[in-house]
């Protein structure tokens, strides 16, 4: 299925315009439905697939803007980028079978007032629009059934190595107690089962670090580009030179199968590349422009902007 995606990027966006049909809060159009919209301009094209697969999707979104309460007869607008030419031209073609019509983003209406597809050239600093979502690792809860134990892995394969099991069950976790991977390996894995499994988000106001959270931005980035692409690259500097924190935020999101879910994102501006960069990093920072940073990109999250002076 990837065939579809390497070897055809380019940093392509296009713009919609939205003209409002009815008076309503801001906080009913969320990034699920976002996402729905688009997956729905998907179906019967050579990316339906991209609904159910697993892995990075390369496409990114825009909040619709400006972000204020919907007024009848106001104009909105909202961005969708990709690496992927491919992806941009189905959807825009798709886009343009509805330009003049009422289209629908969950409950509310609007007219598709007008599509462009624009191109943007690489430079620095960037902003983000929406919240960089990066995954520090996994937590998972485990039980014997009267013992609850609760531990932090950066890679879930270990539970699979020491013999620890699975069990769909739905009980009551009371208070589990925090142990480390050591302290798991003295568990007795025929006594004690995996009842869940959740990911751990970075947050700077729990303590994380900054220099981990830039490590860790950069070997995803850098995994992204090489699936994307297949080709290698690496540079021992930083993925920023310079940045500035604006805020960390919390997004609650409810979703289809798995409920309420909060994801733990950061906010930043004055992103910087300071550094001469070579065709080949021009190439990669050209890619995260427009595939997102982070995790999630998909639903919305780590999308970024050129800040225009």
């Amino acid at each position: 299925m990837l065939k579809n995606i390497k070897g055809t990027y380019s940093l392509m966006r296009i713009l919609l315009e939205l003209k409002s049909l009815q008076n309503a809060e801001y906080r009913l159009i969320h990034n699920y439905i976002i996402q729905g919209f688009i997956y729905n301009l998907l179906k019967d094209t050579e990316f339906a697939w991209l609904h159910s697969y697993k892995g990075f999707k390369y496409f990114n979104f825009s909040n619709i803007f400006p972000v204020e309460d919907f007024k009848i007869d106001k104009e909105y607008r909202l961005i969708i980028s990709s690496p992927n030419k491919k992806l941009i031209r189905i959807l825009a073609r798709k886009l343009k079978e509805l330009k003049g019509k009422e289209i629908k983003l969950g409950s509310l209406s609007f007219i598709l007032k007008k599509i462009k597809v624009f191109d943007l050239k690489l430079r620095f600093p960037w902003e983000t629009a929406t919240p960089i979502i990066l995954r520090k690792g996994k937590e998972a809860i485990l039980t014997n059934g009267f013992q609850f134990y609760k531990v932090f892995l950066k890679d879930i394969n270990i539970l699979k190595e020491l013999g620890f099991k699975k069990e769909k069950i739905k009980i009551e976790i009371r208070n589990p107690k925090e142990i480390s991977i050591n302290d798991l390996k003295t568990l007795d894995k025929n006594k004690f089962r995996v009842i869940k499994i959740k990911d751990v988000y970075y947050s700077f106001e729990k303590g994380d670090s900054l220099f981990q959270w830039l490590e860790d931005l950069k070997k995803q980035s850098l995994l992204k580009y090489h699936l994307f692409t297949s080709s290698e690259i690496y540079f021992e500097e930083p993925l920023f030179d310079e940045l500035e924190f604006r805020k960390e935020v919390a997004v609650v999101l409810r979703l289809k199968n798995r409920g309420e879910v909060i994801y733990i994102g950061s906010l930043w501006k004055k992103l910087s590349v300071l550094r001469k960069l070579s065709i080949s990093e021009k190439k990669f920072y050209k890619f995260l422009l427009d595939c997102g940073l982070g995790s999630l990109n998909s639903l919305g999250f780590g999308f970024v902007n050129i800040k225009w002076k």
